[in-house]
């Protein structure tokens, strides 16, 4: 049984530690603050935003024709179509947020996902924040109160002198935040689901605006592009954005890209989220999702 002394210890080291991966990620924070509109087409891919709206003229198979007739009903047969078809995948993953009032750097990160148990592996290339590397299975790691917690690799040279790694709230505030979603919202399949989420909460409320607007591209991949509209606050509920643009990947139907904005003009940036270069049905163990995935 572990002492009172070394029990103080350890409290006292943990929070050492996250006072310093504090005072780096405020530094951080200041040296990489960007006031602006910012280019969403900046970056290491390619992103073909969208066509005019009316200069796709011809529905070439009954797939497109959905997609234009009853978004709607598109969403959910790709909803279904990845039920059926997808258990893991491996991608590179482009992330950009406003966290208050500044927009994050353009992070970059490898990804491995699993769908049962819900794990997800992340290694960032570029751009790391408060972590290096995290590595999550739903349930795996509760705290003592039960919360869900993933495994982290501090980023910095100086969080690195005093852990390794460590075991962090998956919905604590240090992941509020560092980003817009939690570890656990990652993934096609909860992208879709948030999707037709708030596109059914607003079609209920009379208020939903979605449309299919043409072809567009991903990483020289052909989509499937989406407008969506809704009543925005500024505050998370009921609605997460004003303006909605998604790209669907017209051969896996799955959301290769989306971007939030919260004016209907789509230049006031809330998110910019797209997955490239994805490999599906890789076979991942829990081995690929464990804490020695991290390293020393």
């Amino acid at each position: 049984m572990v002492n009172l002394a070394e029990k103080i210890s350890n409290r006292s080291r943990l929070a050492a530690v996250g006072l310093l991966i504090t005072l780096a990620l405020c530094v951080q924070c200041h040296r990489e603050h960007t006031a602006g509109r910012t280019d969403l087409l900046q970056g290491p891919v390619r992103v073909e935003r969208v066509y005019a709206a009316g200069a796709f003229t011809e529905v070439t198979d009954a797939q497109e024709e959905l997609a234009k007739s009853d978004p709607l009903a598109f969403l959910d047969r790709c909803r279904e179509h990845y039920r059926r078809n997808y258990r893991d995948y491996r991608c590179t993953f482009i992330k950009q947020e406003r966290i208050g009032s500044r927009i994050t750097p353009e992070q970059v990160t490898n990804v491995k996902f699993r769908d049962d148990p819900y794990s997800v592996n992340m290694h960032w290339l570029r751009n790391a924040d408060q972590a290096e590397q995290v590595t999550y299975i739903a349930g795996r790691w509760p705290d003592e109160s039960g919360q869900d917690q993933a495994w982290c690799k501090p980023a910095g040279a100086i969080a690195k002198l005093f852990i390794s790694k460590i075991l962090q709230p998956v919905h604590g505030k240090r992941a509020e935040k560092a980003s817009r979603r939690t570890i656990d919202q990652f993934g096609f399949a909860s992208t879709l689901e948030l999707i037709i989420k708030y596109s059914e909460r607003s079609d209920d409320d009379g208020a939903l605006d979605l449309r299919y607007i043409g072809r567009g591209s991903i990483d020289d991949r052909p989509t499937y592009v989406f407008e969506r509209r809704l009543p925005y606050t500024g505050q998370e509920q009921p609605y997460p954005d004003a303006l909605l643009v998604f790209h669907i990947d017209t051969e896996w139907l799955l959301p290769t890209a989306c971007f939030s904005y919260a004016d209907v003009a789509g230049e006031d940036l809330l998110g910019k989220y797209v997955l490239t270069d994805v490999t599906f049905n890789v076979g991942f163990t829990d081995t690929d999702f464990g804490p020695e995935t991290l390293g020393s």
